[in-house]
């Protein structure tokens, strides 16, 4: 299918999506107090911006789309005349980072429809905009084509969903309205060189590695700040291993081996919802254990739960290894951050959604467990030091994927005429 045909392809199905959504949206608003305050906000939005700045607009779906954008941000506000805006489609982002100060605006996107394309970019007149990993709006990027503003797809990952197996033609067509599509890795490249595009495909590494590659030289290089988060001084013939965004399949695993393992062994389990149901429970599973928020210097408790969140990333410093939990659920969560301590790697076997963790198992770096003696068969191999390799390997994967975001901005700043 040629250009001429996806894009009139694309328009139809712009206006059957505007016209679907403007009558579901009132019953939506009715049915979801969250949608409706969602709705409300967007109604509210107020979007000003100086004339004569270069414009970027970056959008985002969620959190973990937020942290592939933030090496981005960080490059473009070193370059004080470019106004940036930051978009969510998701709650839980938007209301978290609405105040992020390093961006000109935070705003939800409103509802993809032809309409609210025109007026949203219209107001915003960006000079450049960069859409992260899943989103794929078919009216915005239409509107995008047709005020022909260059459209960077970046951190690309192909569609897993079942949806696009039967509609690969819209997907090609939807595709066809990008300037630019970086993929995370040749793997995704290869998915995406099947539909024969006319864009420019390039393969390119998560810029979020960049982020993790620098916040570990931050906290590598201060060692009070990961003494004063766990004050427990660990011994050399203590092996730290930390569970890390665990849910309750994979502490079970872990937990169920306890009494096999030697006394050098040290936990620190932190949960991926540390409510109080979720602490009560596994201080009643891990015998000998402290809670993090009531520990004390000198207090030595063998095993650490932790009860709260946003601590993880420095825990991993202290980790002679580490099990990223939520392999067992819908995948596993972010295998990229331990790695980036260079130490050997595990999790469930629900990886397919995580390029991350394939190409760290690829690499011997992630061991995949299934069951609770592979679990103790690996903690073991830690235990005894025989996972050197499997460290090396996590550094390396690390050091030879960032860089990327100097990669894009490059290729943006070429764009903006900068």
């Amino acid at each position: 299918m040629d250009r001429g045909n996806s894009y009139y392809l694309l328009h139809s199905i712009g206006y059957i999506e505007s016209f679907v959504l403007s009558i579901l949206r009132p019953i939506i608003m009715r049915l979801s107090a969250k949608f409706a305050e969602r709705e409300l906000i967007i109604d509210q939005q107020i979007i000003e911006r100086e004339c004569g700045a270069k414009s970027v607009w970056i959008h985002v779906a969620s959190l973990g789309e937020f942290e592939q954008a933030v090496p981005i941000i960080e490059h473009l506000k070193q370059n004080g005349s470019i106004d940036i805006t930051l978009t969510f489609s998701s709650p839980s982002g938007y209301n978290i980072r609405k105040h992020y100060e390093l961006v000109d605006r935070v705003l939800y996107l409103p509802l993809d429809t032809k309409r609210n394309a025109q007026k949203f970019i219209h107001k915003l007149r960006p000079d450049c905009a960069i859409f992260i990993r899943y989103e794929l709006w078919i009216n915005y990027l239409l509107e995008l084509n047709a005020q022909d503003i260059p459209v960077f797809y970046i951190n690309a990952t192909y569609p897993r969903s079942v949806f696009w197996r039967f509609i690969p033609f819209i997907l090609r067509s939807i595709l066809h309205c990008f300037t630019y599509i970086i993929t995370v890795n040749k793997q995704e490249t290869g998915y995406f060189n099947e539909l024969q595009l006319d864009t420019p495909i390039q393969t390119g590494s998560d810029t979020r590695l960049d982020r993790i590659s620098s916040r570990v030289s931050q906290i590598l290089q201060h060692p009070l700040l990961i003494h004063e988060l766990c004050p427990i001084d660990y011994s050399d013939e203590d092996t730290v291993i930390v569970l890390g965004s665990s849910w309750s399949k994979d502490e079970h695993l872990f937990l169920s081996q306890l009494h096999k393992m030697p006394s050098s062994l040290r936990l620190i389990i932190v949960p991926h919802e540390p409510d109080d149901l979720t602490i009560s429970r596994l201080k009643n599973e891990c015998p000998h254990s402290g809670i993090l928020s009531e520990l004390k210097y000198g207090d030595n408790p063998k095993h650490v739960i932790v009860d709260s969140v946003g601590k993880l990333m420095v825990l991993y410093a202290i980790a002679d290894a580490v099990y990223i939990g939520g392999g067992f659920g819908f995948g596993v969560h972010s295998c990229a951050e331990p790695a980036g301590f260079g130490i050997p790697l595990a999790c469930g076997p629900f990886v397919h959604r995580s390029p991350d963790a394939i190409a760290l198992h690829s690499l011997g770096a992630l061991d995949i467990i299934h069951t609770e003696e592979e679990a103790y068969s690996w903690m073991m191999q830690i235990i005894i030091d025989n996972k050197k390799l499997a460290a090396d390997a996590s550094a390396r994967y690390i050091k030879e994927s960032a860089g990327m975001t100097s990669k894009v901005i490059e290729l943006l700043y070429q764009e903006l005429h900068l």
